[in-house]
């Protein structure tokens, strides 16, 4: 989970990692590190077969690999990328099965911790590709080597190295990829991702959201919860809606699974693979319809699934090579849930695009149209965190703990809201921000704590952002009853007040 200032002020994050607790990471990165790749029994293994017609995802985590290349945040859900890579000598190797000698772009996906110019140098046999990554103001960034690799048929070995650029000092680098890609495909995935883009003009001139993380695990202000489906049948739609009203926000980001996989509403595909995770109330669409009429839109909020939810994982597929069920059970719970609310749901922002989704090639344009299913205009995004975006086929970007409104000096005053540059060159920016201690609200008898910010400081922070059309989404905790802190919505009406909002 982020820490609320560091996702403020631009410290060092750590991503969501729903219904897991922080581990003593050093010391199991350690026992790992001379690992050539996870060896738990609950672990998504890649079939390292390149699929001329798509984009090839080589994780450095999935790589025979120098010993002192540690992983950062082994054993979750997720996969994340290689750190501690600082000399010339270390490597990371892949051996992947090729059913026809072709030409392939290659692209790395690195971060250099003290902003150095590196160069990458990616081989198969003798022949070789390299480029230099510059210095850049972004975390992470996707880079494009120079020239296309050769690779013959049948079982080759694909290695990665990384050096200084020339006449630069010591390097500290991370590595989450390496993509195999043909250039024909590259460039029709990336035509045909601009041609799906939705419109983002509503979600601009909402000027920002609010997020509640409501889920299974979500307590009362006081006492004990409430078991699931009561909970569901208890929540106060319209209380709700009134405090986002109240508060301005001009759309409402609604969490529909997180962590442990339950949806509040009948869902007859979800019902299909693993009974008793849903609810007869739609609470989704009580929400909507309240929401609406207050001119409110709704998105919804989807996690795939978490460790801690063996049930699941287990159910849908989670661990399989072969992620054709994973991905199949994925559309129909999606398109049920988008033709279910038609227009009444006017986006979704899915959990771990980058790290859990990218890696098992996922097949987005299919995953695209069912998210789409319902409401043609309906805005999508897949959360990246802040390493680069796992597809082009989204509309904007989640911008997960991302403060800063002025998108590293890609986003001009004025304009219209997309990046100009950088990894997520072309989206809508937006960012997904703490408001309080958490995402989700999660102790016995524990009120919300207050916002970090004053009046005045959160209606500076509202109008860098609104000069940017940078959309900024505040996670509010919630409590089980279903209504968030009056003091929070307080604050939001004074730093309104003091933007001169007032009369929006």
């Amino acid at each position: 989970m982020l820490h609320r200032r560091a996702a403020i002020r631009g410290a060092p994050r750590r991503p969501r990692r729903p219904g897991v607790a922080r581990r003593g990471l050093a010391a199991l990165s350690a026992a790992l590190a001379l690992l050539p790749a996870a060896q738990a029994a609950d672990v998504f293994t890649p079939d390292f077969r390149v699929h001329p017609d798509d984009i090839n995802v080589l994780m450095a985590v999935d790589a025979r690999r120098s010993g002192d290349l540690a992983p950062f945040q082994p054993g979750g859900h997720g996969k994340f990328f290689l750190q501690a890579w600082s000399r010339a000598d270390q490597s990371a190797a892949w051996t992947v099965t090729v059913p026809a000698a072709d030409d392939y772009a290659v692209r790395v996906l690195v971060s250099e911790q003290q902003n150095r110019p590196l160069r990458a140098e990616v081989s198969s046999g003798p022949v070789r590709v390299a480029g230099r990554i510059p210095p850049s103001p972004w975390p992470w960034n996707r880079v494009d080597l120079e020239g296309t690799l050769r690779l013959a048929a049948g079982a080759q070995e694909i290695a990665l190295r990384l050096a200084p650029a020339e006449g630069a000092g010591p390097f500290l680098a991370r590595v989450m990829s390496v993509e195999l890609v043909r250039p024909a495909v590259r460039d029709r995935l990336h035509a045909a991702a601009l041609r799906a883009r939705a419109d983002t003009r509503w979600f601009r001139a909402a000027r920002y959201g609010f997020m509640v993380h409501w889920t299974s695990q979500s307590m009362p202000r006081r006492g004990d919860a409430k078991p699931y489906e009561q909970a569901v049948r208890d929540f106060d739609v319209g209380a709700l809606a009134d405090q986002v009203k109240d508060g301005g926000a001009g759309f409402l980001v609604f969490t529909a699974s997180h962590a442990f996989q339950y949806f509040p509403a009948p869902l007859q595909s979800l019902d299909a693979i693993l009974p008793g995770r849903t609810s007869r109330r739609d609470l989704v669409a009580d929400l909507a319809d309240a929401l609406g009429k207050r001119g409110i839109r709704l998105f919804l909020y989807y996690h795939l699934g978490a460790v801690p939810d063996h049930a699941w994982l287990q159910a849908c597929g989670f661990w399989e090579t072969d992620t054709s069920r994973l991905f199949g059970n994925w559309e129909k719970i999606i398109r049920e849930a988008g033709e279910r609310y038609r227009d009444k749901l006017a986006g979704w922002w899915f959990d771990d695009g980058t790290t859990s989704y990218y890696y098992r090639r996922a097949p987005w344009e299919r995953l695209l149209a069912a998210a789409r299913a319902g409401n043609p205009a309906r805005l999508v995004a897949f959360n990246a965190w802040e390493l680069p975006p796992a597809t082009e086929f989204q509309d904007y970007h989640c911008g997960e703990g991302d403060g800063d409104a002025t998108g590293r000096g890609m986003l001009a005053a004025g304009g219209d809201g997309r990046y100009a540059g950088g990894p997520y060159r072309g989206l809508q920016a937006a960012a997904t921000l703490v408001t309080e201690q958490d995402w989700v609200h999660g102790g016995k008898d524990l009120e919300i704590g207050r916002p970090p910010w004053s009046a005045p400081q959160l209606a500076d922070l509202l109008k860098r952002f609104a000069e940017r059309r940078n959309v900024p989404i505040f996670n509010l905790e919630i409590y089980q009853e279903g209504f968030v802190s009056p003091q929070t919505i307080d604050l939001f009406k004074q730093a309104r007040a003091q933007a001169g909002w007032t009369s929006d």
